[in-house]
Order: structure tokens, then sequence, then C-alpha cells
């Protein structure tokens, strides 16, 4: 009787969420990699100051949101999160048709989408279970090249998807643990704005392969040099004080 209950749950549970759209709430903790590139002169004091920031920041979970609807998704950093102007905007959105997914690059003064088609992603399954916000997850290991990620994902709900680039599993991504990052899932729900399932901006241009990575070289040049004013000028009103 009791595998008869939990075989209905299951299969109601899977009409349940293959039906409808859903949004999954995500708390994220991370180690940041400090790069000194164009500040290798800085003053070791400033240096330690801005590493104890970091650590400090990386300590507190970051609110991330997946918006799911029939086959389409889109995972973003809370708004509210953002720390200041220059908080760059993390969007990721899969469509449907598409294998891979395209992300958003934000180098704050310019925008653009890049696409990854995800051609080198293998799965390895495993038994091994754990229990996360009250659903059966199964260990899947999500392996790029020589990097492999632990991914936590649940059949109950039957979708492929999950935070960031993780997705291809026969169910929603519930928790993800890589060598620097963290990501669990803190809740599930079918009841949201359907205004929250942003589109992609039909305005930005889209890069991929070879062309992606001389545009993301050219944006990362420009925004170091900005980065670099910027910093010239908050050192010479230090300096006039």
């Amino acid at each position: 009787m009791n595998k008869i209950i939990t075989i209905l749950g299951l299969f109601y549970s899977v009409m349940f969420f293959s039906q409808e759209s859903l949004k999954v709430e995500y708390e994220i903790v991370t180690q940041s990699k400090i790069n000194w590139n164009g500040f290798e002169n800085m003053k070791d004091s400033y240096k330690e100051e801005i590493k104890r920031q970091i650590k400090q920041n990386d300590e507190i979970p970051v609110k991330y949101t997946l918006i799911y609807e029939k086959g389409d998704s889109f995972f973003y950093k809370n708004l509210r999160e953002k720390s200041s102007s220059l908080s760059q905007e993390i969007e990721y959105f899969r469509i449907k048709d598409k294998k891979g997914y395209f992300r958003l690059n934000d180098f704050i003064d310019e925008e653009f989408y890049a696409y990854y088609p995800m051609d080198n992603v293998s799965l390895e399954y495993t038994d091994e279970t754990q229990v996360i916000e009250n659903y059966t997850c199964k260990l899947a290991l999500y392996k790029i090249g020589d990097n492999s990620t632990k991914v936590w994902y649940t059949e109950e709900i039957p979708i492929s998807a999950g935070p960031y680039n993780y997705y291809g599993t026969p169910g929603l991504i519930l928790k993800v643990e890589s060598k620097n990052q963290l990501s669990y899932a803190t809740s599930v729900s079918k009841n949201f704005d359907k205004k929250e399932m942003k589109k992609m901006d039909p305005k930005l241009k889209i890069y991929q392969g070879e062309e992606l990575k001389k545009k993301n070289a050219e944006a990362r040049e420009n925004m170091l040099n900005h980065s670099k004013q910027k910093a010239d000028k908050m050192m010479d009103v230090i300096r006039n004080k």
C-alpha cells in the first residue's frame, strides 16, 4: 500500500510540474579569487583590506532566482543583492529548442550575450541520494572537460533546469557543489508573477566561439582601463587631502 501511495504521489508530482511554470530560489556561497592584473603595485595595506572585505562578503549567501516556463528558463541574481552601481548583472537564459545557453556579459559600459553550445558536457549518474527541501535528490557528476561538479537533482520535478549552466538531468537541480562555490535551493513554488520571466533583449548582439573570445578580451581591456582611471582619480583625491 505504501508503495502504491509513493508511486501515485510521484505521478501527480510529475504531472503537476511538467504542466506548470515554477520559480526556484537559491542561495549561493562563493570563494572569490582575486586578480591583481593592473594593480600589482598597489600598497600591501590596501590589498589586505580588499582581501578582508572580499572574505567577509564571501561568507554571506547571495540570493538568486530561477524562473522556468514551458521549457525556457531565466536565472538571475536578485536585484536587491546589487551592492553598488558597478555591480554586474548576472543573467542566464535557456531557450527550449536550443541545446546550449545564453549568458549576459555585463562589462559595466557594454553588454552583449554569449552563447555556449555545451557540446563538451557529460553526466555520470550515481545511486547516492539526499533530501533537499523535502525532495529526494540523486547525485550526478557534471563534467566539462577535466572539471567535475556535483549536482543534486530530483525526479519529482521532471524538468531540465538548474542554476547557472547546470541542466540536462532528468529532474530539477536543487544543489550544486563545485570547487569554489555552493548553490542550494531554499524554495520551489509555482505561485509567482509571470512578469518575472524575462526575455532576452533583441537589441543586444550575440557572440560565440572565436568571435566571443575576441569580444570578451576587448571588453575586459576597456573595463580595466575604465577601472584604472577611476582608481587613479580616487588616489589623487586621497593624496590631495
